[in-house]
C-alpha cells in the first residue's frame, strides 16, 4: 500500500476514534464513563503522536519517488528542471503533482513554476487562467510552514499572488500589494542574486511611485492606503537585476528606461530605451514595451540629450567620488 494511502487512513481513522471516543465521554454518565476524559487526553496524545510518526521523512521522499518514477526523487527533479528549461510545463506539473506528498519544497516550487507558466498561454480563457493560479496558491499555502523562510518559497508566493491580482478586482489588487512586498523582501534578503525577485522589486515600486495623489486618494477613499516607494528604490532593484541579466529581458530594459525619465536622466533613459527597442520581442508583453520604447524615443529626439545630462542628480543612482 502507497505511503500517501497509509497516512490519510491512519490520519482518518484516529480522527473517527477520537470522535466517537469523545461522544461516548459526553453520553455516558461521570460514574460509568467508556473513557474518562483524563483517558481521552491521553488517547489523543497518542493518536497525534501516531499519525505524527507516519508523516514522511527524508527515507520515506524517496521511497514515494521511486514508487512512482521508479527514480530517486534527485534524479526527478533533476529531469524536472531540464524538462522546464525546454518548456514541457505540462509534462512536468504531471510528473511532479504525483509527488506532492512528498512534503518536499524542490517538488512544491517546481510544481507551482509549471502551473504558472501553463497558465500564461494566451489561448486559455480567463476563468482557466484563475483555477491553474488558485490551484498553485492553495498548494503554496499548504506548505506555508515548510516553506517559511525559504527564498523559493517566498518568491513564489509573491509571483502567484502577482499573477492572481492581474486578474482579479481594483479592491484585491490594492490590499494584495503589501503580501506581495512582504514576500518579495524577504526572498531578496534570502538571495539577492535572483533575477526574478529584484525584477519583481523594482516593477513594485515602480508601480507604487507612479501612482498619481488622486488614484491614491480613490484607492484610499474605497479600500486602504496603497504603500508608498519611490522611483530611486525602483532604479536600485532595477539595475541590480541587469546586472544580473544583462541585455536579455526585455521589460526589464524597458522600466529601467522609464525610470530613468521620472529621475530626469533622459540621456541615459534613451541609452536603455534604445536598447529595449533593439532587443528580440518574444511574448505580447515584449512587443507592448518596445512599441512603448520607439513611442517615447521620438518624443525624446525633440530635446538636446547632452551626456551632461547622464549625471544629473548624480547621488540618486548610488555613485559616490
Amino acid at each position: 500500500m502507497p505511503l500517501s494511502t497509509i497516512i490519510r487512513q491512519g490520519y482518518v481513522n484516529s480522527i473517527k476514534f477520537l470522535y466517537k471516543s469523545k461522544l461516548s465521554v459526553r453520553k455516558r454518565s461521570t460514574k460509568h464513563p467508556l473513557i474518562t476524559p483524563t483517558k481521552y487526553f491521553i488517547l489523543s496524545i497518542g493518536m497525534v503522536e501516531y499519525v505524527w510518526s507516519l508523516m514522511p521523512n527524508n527515507e520515506d521522499k524517496e521511497k514515494i519517488a521511486k514508487y512512482w518514477q521508479n527514480e530517486p526523487l534527485g534524479d526527478v527533479i533533476e529531469k524536472a528542471d531540464q524538462m522546464l528549461k525546454e518548456g514541457q510545463y505540462m509534462e512536468v506539473y504531471e510528473m511532479l503533482n504525483r509527488l506532492k506528498y512528498s512534503q518536499d519544497l524542490g517538488v512544491i516550487w517546481r510544481t507551482v513554476k509549471a502551473l504558472y507558466n501553463i497558465s500564461l498561454n494566451e489561448d486559455l480563457t480567463v476563468d482557466v487562467r484563475k483555477i491553474m493560479l488558485q490551484e498553485a496558491y492553495d498548494i503554496l499555502m499548504k506548505s506555508a510552514t515548510l516553506g517559511d523562510g525559504k527564498a523559493y518559497y517566498h518568491k513564489w508566493l509573491a509571483v502567484i499572488l502577482n499573477a492572481k491580482n492581474g486578474l482579479e478586482s481594483l479592491e484585491t489588487k490594492v490590499t494584495e500589494y503589501t503580501k506581495i512586498q512582504d514576500h518579495l523582501k524577504i526572498a531578496c534578503q534570502t538571495n539577492p542574486k535572483d533575477f526574478t525577485i529584484q525584477y519583481m522589486l523594482g516593477k513594485y515600486h515602480y508601480e507604487m511611485a507612479n501612482m498619481t495623489w488622486f488614484q491614491r486618494f480613490l484607492a484610499r477613499y474605497l479600500f486602504k492606503e496603497p504603500p508608498k516607494s519611490n522611483f530611486e528604490e525602483a532604479y536600485k532593484h532595477l539595475n541590480k537585476a541587469e546586472e544580473l541579466l544583462p541585455r536579455t529581458f526585455l521589460p526589464n530594459v524597458y522600466l529601467l528606461g522609464s525610470v530613468c525619465i521620472e529621475l530626469g536622466q533622459y540621456y541615459r533613459a534613451k541609452y536603455y530605451l534604445n536598447m529595449a527597442l533593439n532587443l528580440p520581442t518574444h511574448t505580447e508583453c515584449d512587443q507592448c514595451c518596445s512599441a512603448n520604447a520607439k513611442r517615447i524615443l521620438e518624443k525624446l529626439e525633440k530635446y538636446d540629450l547632452g551626456k551632461d545630462l547622464l549625471y544629473e542628480n548624480y547621488d540618486n543612482f548610488g555613485f559616490h567620488s
